[in-house]
């Protein structure tokens, strides 16, 4: 029975166990004997230096005493800031000087918890808890205080465990040379053959699924060749059909943009840039008349085809209110109330409303929980327009309250997406609204379509390599001469 559970063992596990058994048994011996005196050693040894450390720390604290606990703060903090965190990530040190408690903050290990680890770890009477278990603490006690120093153990024992790695590795040596032939006939049989195979399954991952394996060493890698490669043409088949129904979804989508009717004195362009072969973002502008207009911004909860089905419902809830009203707010009010009936649970949208009324020059707004729009009138700086409520889908009855502002001729309205706001760069840094602002101010567009393509140039330098991890939409629109 055993012979025969050996024989369906795959040849390289064979040939490793034969191999390393016997370095194996000697190397358990070899630590068995060795470790744990070495780490013994390591700990006292580090425990004397602190010590050490801890006496002169006394001294400088002695020194500075007279000038209150700030100094004492800062010298603890500056002692700790210059470890090498690499050598020594454990590094703490805490004082109690004279009724008061201080700990270096410098590498953000200050807590209740870690004073009382690091005073336990100190105290031979009391049980040390498991925190201070993984410490290696030195205290040093003076007249006016006392000074603790820790160190992480894992740190104090790793030159130890170095030196028993190599040691380790020297007692291997002797056994490697015996299986060099056993490992060059691993690496030509299967080790290569696998690594080809990884190599192909990566291009496969990495959406190449023309990638073929042919590895032909063996029965057992034949046969994996074989299953990858029928893996493989089931996959190319299903992306096709993905393929074509998101070609069918974008279509769809296009279709929903705006078409920018005609509406005298208001000028208006746009961006939009999906996260997804689709987006979540639903923007719009619908002329009412010839000299008025909705500009419309929505963006639904996450991004991709949920999303983008939400924004959909959107759209035809807009169109629907519009018939009833031309108010942002009883749009938004009608928009709520069916959005919040039809959505699954958890699917809330964000939307603002700008009624641009030309002969009257009066922007009448209302927002539910929508980034705030930014205006700038000739000759003055951005502006936000200051209206807010819930987010669409949270309360049926939520009531919005209706803004409206009077403006000049030439006033810019940008409207933009939290794709926008919170787009990153490669350090984490975002965008923001006063970089929207900036591009505005410095902006010598004459009109909206060159606005659109100085913000799509201030994004593209801000993201740079970085891919964009929500959709970003901005809708800019300009009252110019009727």
């Amino acid at each position: 029975m055993r012979l025969a559970y050996w024989e369906r063992l795959p040849l390289r596990e064979q040939l490793m166990l034969a191999v390393n058994a016997l370095l194996l048994l000697v190397v358990i011996l070899f630590l068995t004997l060795g470790h744990g005196l070495r780490l013994r050693d390591a700990r006292l040894e580090k425990q004397v230096a602190l010590t050490e450390e801890a006496k002169t720390i006394y001294e400088s604290v002695d020194a500075i005493a007279n000038r209150g606990d700030e100094s004492i703060q800062k010298l603890i903090d500056d002692v700790c800031a210059r470890m090498n965190t690499t050598e020594s990530p454990g590094h703490h040190i805490a004082v109690d000087w004279q009724g008061i408690s201080l700990q270096a903050r410098s590498h953000g290990r200050s807590s209740h918890d870690m004073f009382r680890s690091m005073r336990e770890a100190t105290n031979h009477d009391s049980q040390s808890s498991s925190d201070s278990n993984s410490l290696v603490v030195a205290k040093f006690d003076g007249p006016l205080g006392t000074i603790y120093v820790s160190e992480a153990e894992e740190s104090v024992l790793r030159n130890a465990r170095q030196e028993l790695l190599r040691q380790i590795i020297a007692v291997l040596f002797a056994g490697a040379l015996a299986g060099l032939m056993v490992q060059h006939v691993l690496h030509r049989v299967v080790t290569r053959p696998l690594r080809r195979l990884v190599i192909t399954l990566g291009l496969i991952g990495d959406g190449d699924l023309n990638a073929k394996a042919d590895e032909r060493s063996c029965q057992e890698l034949i046969y994996l060749s074989e299953r990858i490669n029928t893996m493989t043409r089931k996959l190319a088949e299903a992306e096709r059909d993905r393929r074509f129904h998101m070609k069918k979804a974008r279509d769809i989508q296009q279709r929903l943009r705006p078409t920018n009717g005609a509406v005298n004195g208001i000028e208006t362009a746009e961006l939009f840039e999906p996260a997804d072969d689709v987006g979540g973002d639903y923007y719009d502008v619908i002329p009412l008349g010839i000299n008025q207009c909705l500009l419309c911004l929505a963006d639904v909860s996450g991004h991709g085809v949920p999303a983008a089905m939400a924004a959909t419902v959107i759209k035809a809830l807009v169109l629907e209110a519009i018939e009833v009203t031309n108010s942002p707010a009883e749009i938004l009010h009608r928009i709520n109330r069916r959005y919040e009936e039809i959505i699954m649970e958890g699917h809330f949208a964000t939307m603002v409303i700008i009624l641009v009324d030309r002969p009257q020059m009066t922007l009448t707004f209302a927002n539910a929980g929508h980034e705030l729009p930014f205006i700038r009138q000739p000759g003055q700086p951005v502006q936000r327009l200051e209206a807010s409520g819930l987010l669409l889908g949270v309360d049926a009855e939520m009531t919005l309250t209706e803004n409206s502002v009077t403006v000049a001729d030439g006033t810019t309205i940008v409207l933009v997406s939290d794709g926008v706001t919170e787009m990153f760069d490669p350090e984490d840094n975002q965008f923001g609204t006063q970089r929207v602002s900036q591009v505005m101010e410095n902006s010598s567009a004459t009109d909206t379509q060159q606005l659109v393509n100085e913000f799509s140039e201030a994004f593209a330098k801000h993201r740079q390599t970085r891919a964009p991890f929500d959709d970003t939409t901005l809708l800019v629109a300009r009252l110019s001469g009727a």
